[in-house]
């Protein structure tokens, strides 16, 4: 298992009332494209819009949203210098506002991503949000990484996200990623997950197509 040096916020976006479920997401790559606009985006690694796919996880828990966000920084250095831009952050939050039904800071996470198993493709990523009173939590999910580990097909990553602390104030114990390049692996093992009854805590999961709007080569 390797992880990363690189704070990771992934977010939860849920589409402003006003918008039908085609339209938030024109609007949501709209706001995306005015955050990249912005000169402290130098600051950011990496950035996904993950749309929703509807319809493909009946009877399964699942998250109340349109699709899940994740920005990459560069170096916690980075980050803080990102967030330290008064007149973008302002900008940006205006535009929060008009985009989504809650500001950002209210469903995201900032995190430590941890890779279990490197994905060999990335178009559909099922996200898993844990949430867990249990002290001893992060025991049994690192326990259930390893068990899972095993089982999975040799196409499907898995990447786990710890809280890392700082801005957030979405209620989350960890984030795991299966990620893969077609949606069948990804539903069947939702299901044989629902299944389990060994796991760490409770789990609200959705299933999305992956779409990569900022990746430059790293120097």
């Amino acid at each position: 298992m390797s992880s990363s040096e690189q704070p990771k916020l992934i977010y939860i976006a849920q589409r402003h009332p006003r918008y039908a479920p085609g339209e938030f997401t024109r609007r949501w790559r709209q706001h995306a494209a005015l955050g990249m606009s912005q000169p402290r985006w130098s600051n950011v690694a990496r950035y996904l819009h993950c749309d929703r796919v509807e319809g493909t996880l009946p009877g399964t828990p699942t998250i109340e949203c349109d699709g899940v966000a994740v920005v990459i920084y560069r170096s916690e250095a980075h980050r803080r210098a990102h967030i330290a831009t008064e007149e973008a952050r302002r900008t940006m939050k205006a535009d929060e506002l008009d985009t989504f039904a809650q500001p950002v800071s209210q469903t995201s996470l900032l995190t430590q991503e941890q890779i279990v198993c490197p994905a060999i493709s990335e178009a559909f990523r099922l996200f898993v949000f844990w949430t867990s009173d249990a002290p001893q939590f992060y025991y049994a999910w690192d326990r259930a990484s390893v068990r899972w580990r095993s089982a999975l097909p040799r196409e499907v990553g898995l990447v786990r996200n710890k809280p890392a602390g700082g801005p957030g104030e979405f209620p989350c114990a960890g984030i795991e990623e299966l990620i893969a390049g077609r949606p069948e692996p990804l539903c069947d093992l939702a299901r044989k997950w629902e299944q389990d009854s060994r796991l760490p805590g409770n789990a609200r999961l959705i299933l999305t197509r992956t779409v990569i709007l900022h990746d430059p080569p790293q120097l």
